[in-house]
């Protein structure tokens, strides 16, 4: 799961973020979720130090009491991967930012089509971090290296230590990795239909809910699908039957 961070004092603008991260991620099947914040307080701290998700943080730098560039500092202490976007209504702190080197990935200015680019910088950011991403990992002494894009789904092989990979040319190839391990590297493109399986989201053609099944574009399929799973895949991905 991507979590959208979106931290501003003002409200109309904290809600032009957050419709703005609605409108870019209607384009992608990846499962999301957006948390606002109009200041610094111990749930976004916990936010900050939750490992398991991949983050996006829209921050306004003027924040009252802890700014936006504090914020950021606080992130990168322990998170490199994250993604920083500031936002603010004073464009001349742009120098402040360069200076910073907290890699933020794009400076927004409140006064010049906002949600525009704020749109436009999370679709840049969506084709740049997963578009062609690739899965690599090394099985028989054998290095592979396999586009997300390729993988329809990978199961929990019964009675051994391993999992399938099955791919869309219908051609399988095997990882010994817990599937743990596998939705952590893989996250958000993949979601947890099962304790034993992992879905590509952008690969699913349909869902027939009623028999539990998940069928995919290369016409491949899986019933590897559980109640609790089937109401949140259907959050995601819609009514597909």
């Amino acid at each position: 799961m991507i979590k959208f961070v979106i931290c501003d004092d003002n409200k109309e603008a904290l809600d032009i973020a957050n419709k703005a991260v609605t409108k870019a991620m209607m384009n992608y099947e990846i499962e999301y979720k957006v948390l606002k914040f109009q200041k610094y307080d111990d749930k976004l701290k916990e936010t900050i130090r939750d490992e398991l998700s991949t983050k996006i943080y829209i921050l306004d730098i003027e924040l009252p009491v802890v700014s936006g560039l504090e914020i950021a500092s606080e992130v990168r202490e322990t998170d490199d991967d994250s993604i920083i976007i500031f936002v603010t209504a004073h464009p001349e702190c742009k120098n402040d930012i360069f200076y910073s080197r907290l890699e933020a990935i794009d400076f927004i200015s409140k006064y010049y089509k906002y949600e525009e680019r704020i749109e436009e910088t999370i679709k840049h950011i969506m084709q740049k971090k997963f578009k062609n991403k690739t899965f690599d990992y090394t099985y028989g002494h054998v290095f592979n290296r396999i586009l997300y894009k390729e993988i329809n789904y990978i199961e929990k092989e019964q009675l051994q230590n391993r999992c399938i990979i099955h791919l869309i040319n219908k051609e399988k190839k095997y990882v010994a990795e817990t599937l743990t391990s596998l939705k952590k590297k893989l996250s958000p493109m993949f979601f947890q239909s099962h304790k034993s399986c992992l879905v590509n989201l952008s690969n699913i053609k349909y869902i027939d809910y009623v028999n539990f099944t998940i069928y995919f574009k290369n016409g491949d399929s899986t019933n590897l699908l559980t109640p609790t799973a089937r109401k949140e895949l259907k959050k995601i991905v819609g009514d597909y039957q």
